[in-house]
């Protein structure tokens, strides 16, 4: 195993090999990627990877935007397949979210999304079998959609090797330590020194941040998902489907398939024992399926064919915090994402080179996602707006 490098990346996710990918890229040096167990194998294995535009803060939006483009175009910029499929999306709104939606209209406009306010009779246009209790408009996407989150983490992985990134799987970082100019990575297989490291750790990175001082509060909770066979009746092709009244989420998952989940990142169990697979709780399948029925009610018969649990690494905010780590030179963190990062793994990795290689970033203002945010007690707020967590 190597001992020196430019940049050590820790984390075999998405996050981590977008960042890993674009340091290559942009002649960083000696990038040495650290994983675990196997690119893909933690969190962005179970994600969604539904790919939405729908934020109220601008920077995310415009990130979540870079991303799309991105999906959209993934053999041609990185090369590989990262599963892309173009079905639109539409969120159901009741009463108390239809001010905040146009506001949000608004802002994704005047930044080239394309994006608009329906009513109710254009939702059933869309999808005829929607039963409309509670909703009373809507917004539509019509270039959103989902990939696959493992198979783009190994499009970015392989991308990354052919630009020189060793990956060295099967090695746990046990710590990171300020050491002279550098940062020293501790391994099971040894120590690597480097100018810089990024840690793309999810949960893990607050026991790692804790070893130079600083805080970093994530709650991994535990989310189950359920796939159902649809019953006769609904659109094969039906667009991601996101319910703010049932606060759950509907995407197509192959043929005759839809998978369900819910929107608040709380809505689970805690579980620290993050890399553990462990089987959904038939209760929680059960509620899932019938909010779908719910919704869809030619889809009553529908029948449940699978489910799984994934964690999300939920800081107190919600919110992702990426850049320098106050106090130690060298150090970066991105993590945190609370559920919704998949989208956003393609601006993390540009923005984090900017970081590392110029010191600074254009793209957007990184100011309000600071690491240190959770110690100066300035954690961020959207101010008036969606009375849900997930939309900000």
């Amino acid at each position: 195993m190597t001992d020196t490098a430019d940049v050590v990346v820790v984390g075999g996710g998405v996050h981590g090999t977008s960042i890993a990918w674009n340091l290559a890229r942009r002649g960083a040096g000696q990038v040495v990627l650290l994983e675990k167990t196997g690119i893909a194998a933690g969190a962005t294995q179970y994600s969604s990877a539904n790919v939405r535009l729908h934020y109220q803060m601008e920077t995310l939006a415009r990130m979540a935007l870079f991303g799309q483009n991105m999906f959209k175009n993934f053999n041609e910029e990185v090369g590989g397949d990262c599963g892309w499929n173009q079905v639109g999306y539409v969120v159901f709104l009741p009463e108390r979210d239809v001010k905040p939606a146009r506001k949000v209209i608004a802002m994704q406009q005047k930044i080239g999304i394309d994006s608009r306010m329906i009513t109710n009779d254009e939702i059933l246009d869309i999808e005829p079998s929607i039963n409309l209790d509670g909703i009373v408009a809507g917004c539509f996407e019509p270039t959103s959609g989902h990939a696959d989150g493992a198979l783009t983490a190994r499009s970015f992985a392989d991308a990354a090797e052919r630009e020189g990134v060793d990956l060295l799987i099967g090695s746990e970082v046990l710590g990171v330590s300020k050491q002279g100019d550098g940062i020293e990575v501790n391994t099971d297989r040894g120590i690597i020194s480097a100018g810089n490291v990024v840690l793309a750790t999810g949960f893990r990175t607050s026991a790692l941040l804790e070893q130079v001082g600083v805080e970093m509060p994530i709650n991994p909770v535990r989310h189950t998902i359920a796939i159902v066979e649809r019953a006769p009746g609904m659109d094969n092709d039906h667009p991601i489907l996101s319910d703010r009244v049932s606060m759950g989420y509907y995407r197509q998952s192959g043929p005759g398939l839809t998978l369900i989940g819910v929107h608040d990142p709380l809505e689970g169990y805690t579980d620290a024992e993050v890399e553990v697979e462990r089987p959904p709780k038939q209760d929680i399948e059960v509620d899932l399926a019938s909010r779908f029925a719910e919704r869809f009610p030619d889809q009553t018969n529908a029948r449940l064919r699978q489910g799984y649990t994934g964690v999300y690494d939920c800081t107190p905010d919600f919110q992702p915090a990426f850049g320098a780590v106050p106090g130690t030179p060298g150090l970066f963190v991105d993590a945190g994402y609370s559920g919704h990062g998949f989208k956003l793994s393609p601006a993390s990795g540009h923005l984090m080179a900017d970081l590392i290689l110029d010191g600074e970033t254009s793209f957007v203002d990184m100011t309000p996602f600071r690491v240190g945010r959770f110690a100066e007690n300035d954690l961020i707020s959207a101010g008036e707006g969606y009375e849900s967590r997930t939309l900000a």
